[in-house]
């Protein structure tokens, strides 16, 4: 059971949204690089909202904030016209490159160019009536990340050893964050999810152990320094937020104990003790749905580099 509800947890902490009955849902990061000097920022989040839309309505996740994979919109090739007149427009037209790749190994796996043309008052004006004109439906787009889909899919069904024991690798460098991030990133309809969710608990086991060994020692100095009203306060702020699935829970709990001898039974952490197992788990599920995201709003913003995009 609760194997079953941290896996549904950690897919939620990175907002995947998998309907795995369905179909096979790819989360995947939009990256759409500034490149034009001119270009207002409303004309590159009209092109970052139009891509998010299309990738999703294409069988992929698009609100992603960091995966294995990226889809990059990258402007290759321009031309503008001003018209003169008391009406004065700027006509542009623009090559946009899409291509789906590997955040971790630089690979493209899939890519296309199509040409958009726009009109307005000002430059970025005519740039965004040129991301406008991008449709869903484009028969083009749709085919590019169907073969994206497809080949994702593929690399999934054979990489799942490496990707496994490159997320072990960064669980030995203690970046437990990075390790659980990139193994939600697996679909649950890859055949071989069942061994991507075993290594995912295995790991956040490791997260929490180590989790709690680091805030038992701060609290355990923080008492030692200042056994007092004060040090019980900020030490039992460390101890009340371990997880209670953590193999060192029972030292929280002695020094938990030692604390509330000398305070008193009115110490607040006294009252997070007689939490019932139900709080605990919602707790630790809340605790769980951060550490995604937490890492994916963290990461430095991706940039273009010769086509492809660099950390």
């Amino acid at each position: 059971m609760k194997k079953s509800i941290f896996s549904m947890a950690m897919f939620v902490c990175v907002a995947l949204g998998i309907n795995a009955q369905n179909d096979c849902v790819i989360p995947m990061m939009v990256l759409v690089p500034e490149q034009v000097d001119t270009l207002a920022p409303m004309a590159q989040t009209k092109l970052e909202s139009k891509m998010r839309q299309i990738v999703t309505l294409n069988g992929m996740e698009g609100g992603t904030s960091f995966s294995n994979f990226c889809i990059v919109a990258n402007l290759v090739e321009g031309s503008k016209e001003v018209t003169s007149g008391l009406r004065p427009m700027v006509t542009v037209t623009t090559d946009l490159e899409m291509f789906v790749g590997n955040n971790y190994t630089g690979e493209k796996f899939a890519s296309t160019v199509i040409t958009l043309n726009g009109a307005g008052r000002n430059e970025s004006k005519a740039y965004g009536a040129a991301f406008g004109s991008i449709t869903t439906g484009n028969a083009q787009i749709q085919k590019f990340l169907k073969d994206a889909k497809l080949k994702v899919n593929q690399y999934y069904e054979t990489q799942v050893p490496n990707i496994i024991t490159q997320a072990r690798g960064f669980a030995i460098r203690r970046d437990f964050e990075e390790a659980l991030c990139l193994l939600t990133s697996v679909p649950t309809c890859c055949s071989k999810y069942p061994e991507v969710e075993q290594c995912m608990l295995e790991i956040y086991q490791q997260y929490v152990d180590y989790d709690c060994a680091v805030k038992v020692n701060k609290a355990r100095a923080i008492w030692n320094a200042s056994q007092d009203k004060e040090g019980a306060a900020l030490a039992g702020a460390y101890l009340a937020s371990i997880d209670p699935a953590s193999s060192c829970r029972d030292d929280a709990l002695s020094l938990a104990e030692s604390i509330r001898a000398r305070i008193g039974d009115d110490w607040e952490f006294s009252k997070e003790l007689m939490r019932d197992s139900v709080m605990l788990e919602k707790t630790k599920i809340e605790a769980i749905r951060a550490i995604g995201v937490a890492f994916g709003q963290n990461q430095k913003a991706l940039t273009v580099k010769e086509n492809w995009f660099v950390r």
